[in-house]
C-alpha cells in the first residue's frame, strides 16, 4: 500500500494500525517534499491544508497521476484533500463552500455495497471548507446538514472519497489542533472549539472501527 501525505501533521493515523493488523506493508510519499509519486495496489491519499485548485506543482502532478490511475482501474481511497483531488481528477469542480466544518459531527451513510453493513449514522471528525460536485459514474455515500457531498464512491467500490476523517486518533487530532488550530477561528455554526473537540474524543474508537470495516471491503473489492 502507498500513502500520499501532504503535510507533516496529517499522517496515516489509524490506517497504519489497520495495515499492521492485516499484515499489509506500506510506504509514505511525502508530497510536499516533491518525492516521486508512486502507487501500489492500494493507494491512500491523505488530507492537507492546501486546496485541489491551488497553483502548486505537486498538487497538479497528483491530479494528473490520479487521472491515469483511475483510467487504469487502480484502487484509491481519498480523504479530505485526497477526496477533492479525486473529484478534480474525475472532471468535477472543486471549490470553496463558503463555510467550514470542524470537529465531531454526524453524517448519514447512503446505500452502497461498501456501506451496507455499517451503522447508517456515524459521528466522525471533520476539518474542511472546500467541496466538490459529484463526479460522473459515482454515487454519493454520505451527507449531512453542512455538506451534501460528504463522500462518494464508484459503483464497483474501487474508488472511495470522504471529506471527513475516520482515521483520526487522539494523537493525530492533537497534532492537527496544535499545528492548524487557527482554522477554528470561524463564525461557521459547523465549527467547534478546541475544548469541545477534545471532550468528544470518545468517538475515536467507533470511527476507527468503521474505518477498518470500510478498508476491509475496499481491499476485497475486485480482488
Amino acid at each position: 500500500m502507498t500513502i500520499w501525505q501532504h503535510v507533516p501533521f496529517e499522517n496515516e493515523a489509524a490506517i497504519g494500525e489497520w495495515a499492521r493488523m492485516k499484515g499489509i506493508t506500506y510506504r509514505i510519499i511525502r508530497c510536499w517534499e516533491n518525492e516521486p509519486l508512486e502507487a501500489d495496489d492500494l493507494l491512500v491519499v491523505l488530507g492537507g491544508s492546501m486546496s485541489a485548485y491551488d497553483d502548486i506543482g505537486f498538487i497538479k502532478n497528483e491530479i494528473e497521476f490520479l487521472r491515469k490511475r483511475i483510467e487504469s482501474g487502480g484502487k484509491i481511497f481519498g480523504i479530505c484533500l485526497g477526496a477533492q483531488l479525486l473529484a478534480s481528477a474525475m472532471g468535477s469542480r472543486v471549490y470553496s463552500s463558503g463555510t467550514r466544518e470542524a470537529g465531531w459531527r454526524s453524517i448519514d451513510l447512503m446505500p452502497h455495497p461498501l456501506t451496507d453493513s455499517l451503522d447508517k449514522t456515524q459521528c466522525v471528525f471533520h476539518w474542511h471548507g472546500d467541496t466538490f460536485d459529484l463526479p460522473n459514474d459515482t454515487v454519493r455515500i454520505a451527507r449531512n446538514d453542512a455538506f451534501e457531498n460528504q463522500a462518494f464512491a464508484t459503483v464497483d467500490g474501487r474508488i472511495i472519497a470522504t471529506q471527513f476523517h475516520f482515521e483520526t486518533t487522539a494523537e493525530s487530532m492533537g497534532k492537527l489542533l496544535d499545528a492548524d488550530g487557527e482554522y477554528l477561528q470561524s463564525d461557521s455554526v459547523f465549527v467547534a472549539d478546541t475544548d469541545t473537540i477534545q471532550s468528544e474524543a470518545h468517538h475515536i474508537p467507533t470511527a476507527n472501527k468503521t474505518l477498518f470495516e470500510l478498508l476491509d471491503r475496499w481491499n476485497q473489492t475486485l480482488s
